[in-house]
């Protein structure tokens, strides 16, 4: 049964919510057993369910007891539906079903998006008899940059700005199905860091990652001619740089096959294989 939390009673079930967030076997992603995030990070992003709209924590019980929590985020404008915390310590399978059917109810007509660690056993056997498609599958890796040692910049990587945008937009345009396009890109610039290779003039491939003093994230590298080791390798290079000359803490960047042995090479560790649902409402 899935009932929503109230305010009085955060500090009930916050610290049973963390310590499960802590474990890959009963938690969904964003996952804070990376290393990375802390129990403070945790705290305070559960409580920004009392103060904004279209965001809410729903407790899970099962035979009597409270077995855990769903933290979810609705974005009315692109009718899309997602999770900050899925903990639950038994019955994982039944409270992705129930809370599916709770979005449908609510939500109609939206797509909800489900990210599990592979660890998560049962979420995982869930999702997967329920039909649901995996839209993604990739290493979640991590690198803390204060151990990173920064290798030589390569000197045909440049940045990308307002003026230069029509060359990004050129080889970004290509990537069709993701949320971050070029037009969301352009719009929140500020917030980004954009970085453009080009070798022989000829564009190469770009990198673009949050701008972020503690925990940043590379959301992807685009390459004009499918995937190339050493593009990859000098634009991964270019970001950590730039993210260590301005005292970012930590780095993510989730990874699929054919670049994961090359993001190890450059530094990065991984925490987990995570899988990514899509549920049309």
């Amino acid at each position: 049964m899935l009932t929503q939390l109230k305010e009085p009673d955060f500090e009930k079930y916050a610290e049973q919510a963390y310590a499960l967030a802590m474990d890959l076997t009963s938690s969904g992603y964003p996952t804070y057993a990376d290393g990375i995030k802390t129990k403070d990070d945790f705290m305070k992003r559960a409580r920004t369910a009392f103060i904004r709209e279209n965001e809410d924590i729903l407790l899970y019980e099962r035979n009597g007891y409270v077995c855990g929590w769903i933290h979810y985020y609705f974005l009315p404008e692109d009718q899309y539906l997602d999770t900050c915390s899925f903990c639950v310590s038994d019955g994982m399978g039944e409270a992705i079903q129930e809370f599916i059917a709770f979005a449908r109810k609510r939500f109609p007509g939206s797509k909800l998006y489900l990210g599990f660690p592979k660890e998560n056993i049962e979420a995982v056997a869930a999702l997967t008899a329920g039909g649901y498609p995996c839209i993604e599958e990739s290493y979640n890796d991590v690198i803390n940059l204060a151990e990173y040692e920064p290798a030589p910049d390569c000197p045909d990587i440049v940045p990308v700005t307002r003026e230069n945008y029509g060359l990004f937009r050129e080889l970004h345009s290509q990537e069709t199905d993701m949320y971050w396009n070029v037009d969301r890109l352009l719009a929140d610039i500020d917030n980004w860091k954009i970085f453009l290779y080009q070798r022989d003039k000829v564009t190469a491939g770009a990198i673009y990652f949050t701008n972020n003093p503690d925990l940043s994230e590379i959301f992807g590298i685009d390459f004009s001619n499918g995937y190339d080791a050493g593009v990859y390798r000098l634009l991964v290079t270019k970001a950590l740089n730039e993210a260590k000359r301005n005292h970012v803490k930590h780095m993510v960047f989730f990874n699929g096959d054919e670049s994961q042995s090359d993001a190890l090479q450059v530094g990065f560790r991984c925490v987990s294989m995570y899988e990514c649902r899509c549920v049309d409402l």
